[in-house]
């Protein structure tokens, strides 16, 4: 064959294996990212399940103030109109000296 291109494919050759081994690394990093970019999205998956639980319980109990204020409203309500028609009127009584008395 020719020198000339014996040459050149061993060269080129030799600079393709060169250039591969980043791109290798590369591929073996992104790898190793990629497993730790799933396990951060589970744990994250994970959080946004305990935050959706507890806004669902303090959803809950704000219902449960709001009604118990509700009534507790209600209750008051019912005890004034309870006491102002029970009201007794009010009687003043004084007692003065008699002049027979001195």
């Amino acid at each position: 064959m020719h020198p000339g291109i014996d040459i050149f494919v061993l060269i080129s050759g030799s600079f393709s294996i060169v250039a591969s081994v980043p791109l290798i690394y590369l591929a073996i990093s992104s790898v190793r990212d990629a497993r730790e970019l799933k396990r951060v999205q589970l744990e994250v998956a994970g959080l946004m399940e305990e935050v959706r639980e507890i806004q669902r319980e303090i959803h809950q109990a704000q219902r449960t103030a709001k009604t118990e204020i509700l009534e507790t409203k209600q209750n008051v309500e019912r005890v004034v109109r309870a006491t102002q028609r029970r009201r007794l009127p009010r009687v003043r009584v004084e007692f003065g000296r008699s002049a027979a008395g001195d």
